[in-house]
């Protein structure tokens, strides 16, 4: 009786330290406050150009790319970062930006298994028209894919901006997010 209860308790031990993880960005947990992770990001080299209420902007590579704008957001009250969102360069043609997302989704693929993915023009845009752009622009067109983790999801898109974009949000923080967001609410009315 002793071993199950001792193997029991091991069991729940890990099932709970696997519930405690938190998604990584660049290899920092976002299991943090803002300022904490804002901190660590800048030692491995990117550069603050902003910060405004729950969000803060800085700059720098990602995946192999230079000049990528990284936006950090914050829960409201706690201050614990629950998204990292990364814009990677603007591109010049639908081409290009066609191919940048497609070269990401397969990593990310690769990495985190088969995404849902949804890739599609509305009328009257098709692809091979020569308006991509413009469609993209109106939103018009979306090619965006979810990626799901143990500890959160991955959304890697093409942003009306004509840059791929790819936000990391931990799942933990999104909860506490959505609790304060709710306890905000409940205090007002």
């Amino acid at each position: 009786m002793k071993k199950l209860l001792l193997l029991t308790v091991a069991i729940l031990s890990i099932c709970f330290a696997q519930a405690q993880e938190h998604m990584s960005f660049k290899g920092v947990s976002m299991g943090c406050n803002i300022s904490t992770f804002v901190s660590k990001l800048k030692s491995l080299g990117y550069v603050e150009k902003a910060r405004e209420g729950d969000l803060v902007v800085l700059s720098g590579d990602f995946a192999g790319k230079d000049d990528c704008e990284i936006y950090v957001m914050s829960t409201s009250a706690s201050k614990q970062v629950w998204k990292v969102g990364v814009f990677f360069p603007k591109q010049v043609s639908w081409d290009s930006l066609k191919s940048e997302y497609k070269n990401f989704k397969e990593s990310y693929t690769e990495k985190y298994g088969e995404p849902k993915s949804y890739e599609f023009f509305k009328d009257p845009y098709y692809e091979g028209d020569g308006y991509e752009l413009q469609a993209l622009r109106l939103e018009k067109c979306r090619y965006v894919s979810f990626f799901d983790t143990p500890v959160g999801g991955i959304i890697l898109e093409i942003g009306s901006t004509e840059s791929v974009l790819v936000q990391y949000e931990d799942a933990i923080n999104v909860s506490i997010k959505n609790e304060e967001a709710q306890n905000i609410i409940s205090n007002d009315i």
